[in-house]
């Protein structure tokens, strides 16, 4: 991929020509609208005119749940443009990105958290530190490699929100407390084991040492 991309100068028109990896993320997607919404926000704040971003939000929300919701799974997938078909892999963030964002309808967002509590992800499950990136029981699980097992504070973060703001108040806690527990056991860590709770990655990481900032200096969410 570093070599595709080096070929082409790193111009995004020509990568995006025949790029044999491209992919329509759920994450990204879903953050995208909420960044949109937030804008729309701060417009009305200061006087000016929200309606750009909130169309924007709009289109991106409606994106999201009519071509990336998977009706039989009960989840959002991300989407292969090259083979033009989703990609069947129960991921953590693609979880955490639209209950986070609000885009979900509260049937949907049920569906959702029924996923998380599964044994994939043992939300409900006081042995899993959760949540796992990545479903437990798929087959590229690792409880190391980048985003194919680790927890990640970040992404719990994202979660522990969207939770609450949809009702799920004892789940947002769980995660709270092991934003709170991860940190204070562990340290500063990129990422987490999903099975031992121990750390992986970079120590010190800023994102992980901000996020529990915000945990501890919040209303208790």
């Amino acid at each position: 991929m570093v070599e595709f991309f080096a070929d082409r100068a790193y111009d995004e028109a020509k990568i995006r020509q025949d790029c044999p990896f491209l992919v329509q993320d759920v994450m990204f997607n879903s953050l995208l609208s909420k960044a949109e919404s937030d804008l729309a926000q701060i417009a009305r704040i200061l006087g000016e005119d929200p309606s750009p971003h909130d169309e924007r939000a709009k289109k991106t929300s409606s994106a999201v749940e009519e071509k990336l919701w998977d009706e039989d799974r009960g989840t959002y997938l991300d989407y292969d443009l090259v083979g033009a078909e989703p990609i069947p892999v129960y991921f953590g963030p693609s979880l955490a990105g639209p209950l986070y964002a609000g885009i979900v309808a509260q049937d949907r967002a049920q569906r959702v958290v029924a996923t998380l509590e599964n044994d994939g992800f043992g939300l409900a499950d006081e042995s899993v530190t959760p949540i796992p990136s990545y479903d437990l029981h798929g087959y590229g699980f690792s409880e190391e490699r980048y985003w194919r097992g680790p927890v990640w504070i970040n992404i719990n973060w994202f979660l522990m929100r969207g939770l609450k703001a949809y009702g799920y108040q004892d789940l947002a806690k769980r995660l709270r407390s092991t934003i709170i527990d991860l940190c204070g056991d562990e340290g500063f860590h990129e990422y987490f084991d999903p099975v031992t709770g121990g750390g992986l990655g970079s120590n010190l990481f800023s994102w992980s040492a901000a996020l529990l900032l915000d945990v501890l200096l919040g209303d208790g969410e």
